[in-house]
Parts: C-alpha cells; sequence; structure tokens
C-alpha cells in the first residue's frame, strides 16, 4: 500500500454510486462529473488504459457504528459480467487489480505485511492472524493505493457524522507506487 496526495470531495449529498465504469481519458460521465476533481487527486501520477470502477458511498453514520463492512477484509477484483466481486481469477487470466480508497472521515485501518491463509470467499479474513501485521490508520483527505489482497476494516464512528467514501477498482494496477 502506498500513500498518495491530498483528496477533496464535492459536497454531501447522500449519493450512493455502485462500480461505475469509465477511462481515464474520456473522464467520468456527465451524471458524476462534480466527482471529477475527486477521481483526478486519487489517479494522480497513475495512467490507466483500460476501465475504471467508481464507488462512491455517502451515508449518516451514527456514533457507535460502521459506514462500511466491519472487521478484517478484502473486496476482490470486480468481475464486471456478474456484476460482483470476486477471488477467483477472471477468464484469460490473472489481472492484478488496484484498489484506491479515499474518505472525508478517518474510519478505516488497513493491515500491511505477510500473512498465511486465503480470504474466505465472500473476503472475510476474520481466521487469519493479523497479529504481526502494522495496523495503519487511513487519513481523512488522502489516497492509499493497494491491491486486492489489501486487508481492511471499518471502524466504530466516535461520534455522529456525514461520511464520503470513494473507491476505484483499478485493472491492471496490481500493487503500490512503492512495489
Amino acid at each position: 500500500m502506498s500513500v498518495g496526495g491530498a483528496v477533496t470531495f464535492p459536497a454531501f449529498l447522500g449519493e450512493r454510486i455502485y462500480m461505475a465504469p469509465f477511462s481515464q481519458v474520456e473522464g467520468l460521465p456527465k451524471a458524476l462529473l462534480r466527482w471529477q476533481p475527486t477521481v483526478d487527486q486519487m489517479l494522480a501520477g497513475i495512467r490507466v488504459r483500460g476501465e475504471i470502477y467508481l464507488m462512491i458511498d455517502q451515508a449518516e453514520v451514527s456514533r457507535g457504528t460502521t459506514h462500511r463492512r466491519p472487521g478484517p477484509h478484502v473486496d476482490g477484483n470486480w468481475l464486471a459480467a456478474p456484476k460482483a466481486h470476486g477471488h477467483r481469477m477472471p477468464e484469460g487470466g490473472y489481472r492484478p487489480e488496484g484498489i484506491f480508497l479515499a474518505s472525508d472521515v478517518s474510519a478505516c485501518d488497513a493491515y500491511l505485511g505477510m500473512f498465511l491463509g486465503a480470504p474466505e470467499p465472500d473476503g472475510d479474513c476474520a481466521h487469519i492472524s493479523l497479529e504481526m501485521a502494522r495496523r495503519v490508520r487511513l487519513r481523512a483527505g488522502r489516497v492509499y493505493r493497494g491491491n486486492v489482497s489489501l486487508i481492511h476494516e471499518s471502524l466504530p464512528m466516535a461520534v455522529d457524522c456525514r461520511r464520503t467514501l470513494v473507491r476505484l477498482n483499478v485493472p491492471g494496477f496490481g500493487g503500490s507506487l512503492d512495489s
């Protein structure tokens, strides 16, 4: 995982967009143009030739609850044909896939290191020992770039808030800028 530059977000409107395809060259579809500066900041220094998938989740989150999936997990490759995340190899062989995350509220930890075991079919990693991992809090307003093997988890909110999370699934980007 690597830490990229600063990321800004448009006003909170409670939007939820799930895996909208776009190309970096053509930019976002007209209906999503208010997110173009955020996406450009997340992709700074990266050139992607194929499709990228955009997920936006803006929600009002109550104190003590998580905005997204709790517990250690991986998201998995985006499989466009069945429109689902998966941990199997796409047809035609393995294509590494990057996952870029950015949020306006810090509420996620990532685990870095080598792990014994594989994720469950739904990406759950609760059975994998994370004792030797380096736990990293993902700070608000930064982009974090990893790949589909990045173990991460949403954290309970300390206060009631509005939170925006943006995720880009980037086929063909299998590592971090550090690798």
